[in-house]
């Protein structure tokens, strides 16, 4: 179905389950998916994997700023990034995987709040952008 707000609110549900790329610089890049919207069950299963085992210190305000921090990256890690490319550490190109980029976005927190607010936004997975 066409519309006169598709410009303003239509979404590619393949760009937001399947994954963009999103380019840091060149060369260096992260696949990733819609931290909500068509993938939002994926996203709420990682939070109650993540969450759960810390539920009772979540309501009584006593989970450390560090362990929120931890499981946040987990849940994003788990739900939307899929892939990266030209990733150095330590001087080596290294393979992604889950928990090495864990590892990687807590050592780099400010990456992974750009990466979260680009995941977030359903404007970069409008159908009229394409997969760039």
């Amino acid at each position: 179905m066409k519309t006169n707000l598709d410009n303003l609110y239509k979404t590619d549900k393949g760009y937001e389950t399947e994954g963009i790329w999103l380019e840091i610089s060149e060369g260096v890049g992260f696949k990733v998916k819609r931290f909500g919207g068509f993938n939002a069950s994926s996203v709420k299963q990682s939070l109650a994997k993540y969450y759960k085992p810390f539920s009772k210190q979540i309501e009584a305000g006593t989970l450390p700023e560090s362990k929120e921090a931890e499981i946040s990256t987990k849940v994003f890690v788990d739900s939307c990034v899929l892939d990266w490319k030209g990733i150095e550490i330590d001087g080596e190109v290294k393979e992604f995987s889950k928990d090495l980029c864990i590892k990687f976005l807590l050592e780099l927190p400010e990456l992974s709040k750009v990466l979260v607010d680009y995941a977030t936004d359903k404007n970069n997975f409008k159908e009229s952008l394409g997969n760039f």
